[in-house]
């Protein structure tokens, strides 16, 4: 049987390692890196990589022989640099995060109408508050992106019967949405939302999509959650939409910049809640099964699952 070597390319490489280990996957050597480290012999012999796209990104260079790499990450943005090559097949990983991203999602929301926030803070100055909480029961919300994880969070929020609305390139009906809008209706899709959900990917046609014509579109109770990329939201522009009260609030999971700075104007950008990445974290239990699944279909010479369109970037 051919041998394949790969290499583990994360900081919980030796944890990955266990899991595989267990898998006795057949013809393969492993070999994991907590860095990536240039006199390691192991890297340019690898003919299959696995591990986050921005320890991937900078072994690549030393990887000359690889033909797979498996990300442990959704988004794959680093490897998305044009100096990188592009030679070998990227698997992603799809269809692990949805339910956590739905748990966070479902939170935030049921927060918001609940007042849970003012709630505490009335707590900490001893006031009695009997402001009448709201419910989800025939509230709107818009979820960019159609992928598994979006359709998982209309999956989880259909029980509270609220009016569901997606947001894609291409598609124009999904199960579990009311109605879907195509990428030249994005006004059409928010101007009517109590909620706006972004799961979308980083690639250039989702820069910035969130800017100030479509926040201005937004109802001013609006809240707007970004689960998906930072590059989505116009930055500038939505601390300008919450300093003015054009929209409800914000929670934010992901920025152009991560880690978010100390000087940056999110952290005291009124009606925001930041939560550092947290939303849907890679963990070696969630990601390993879809490298071993992958594996297989490997050595069988099946083609694999979650392959990434590098023209794409998805």
């Amino acid at each position: 049987m051919t041998t394949h070597k790969l290499v583990i390319l994360e900081s919980d490489a030796e944890e990955y390692l266990e899991i595989l280990r267990c898998e006795a996957l057949p013809g393969l050597s492993i070999q994991p890196l907590q860095e990536v480290d240039t006199v390691n012999r192991s890297l340019g012999e690898c003919d299959i990589l696995l591990g986050s796209p921005e320890l991937l990104s900078r072994g690549l260079h030393y990887a000359r022989q690889v033909k797979w790499v498996q990300s442990t990450w959704a988004g794959v943005t680093p490897l998305m640099a044009p100096e990188l090559r592009k030679d070998y097949l990227l698997t992603g990983v799809k269809e692990v995060f949805g339910p956590l991203m739905a748990e966070y999602v479902l939170c935030y929301v049921l927060m918001h109408e609940r007042r849970v926030l003012e709630r505490y803070r009335s707590q900490l100055e001893k006031t009695w508050d009997m402001i009448e909480p709201s419910s989800l029961h025939g509230k709107s919300i818009g979820i960019m992106g159609l992928g598994s994880i979006g359709t998982d969070i209309a999956r989880t929020l259909i029980p509270f019967n609220m009016k569901i609305f997606g947001y894609s390139r291409s598609r124009t009906s999904c199960e579990g949405f009311d109605r879907c809008y195509l990428s030249g209706e994005l006004i059409s899709f928010v101007e009517r939302l109590d909620y706006l959900v972004s799961v979308l990917p980083d690639t250039p046609e989702t820069d910035h999509l969130i800017d100030t014509p479509v926040l201005e579109a937004m109802p001013r109770t609006s809240l707007l959650i970004n689960v998906g990329r930072g590059n989505v939201i116009d930055e500038q522009a939505l601390i300008r939409a919450l300093e003015n009260g054009e929209i409800g609030g914000a929670v934010l999971d992901v920025f152009q910049e991560e880690p978010l700075p100390e000087s940056h104007p999110f952290w005291e950008t009124p009606n925001t809640i930041i939560t550092s990445h947290t939303a849907a974290m890679s963990t070696p239990e969630l990601v390993a099964h879809v490298f071993i699944d992958n594996y297989r279909r490997y050595v069988e010479g099946i083609p694999l699952n979650l392959v990434i369109n590098f023209s794409k970037g998805y």
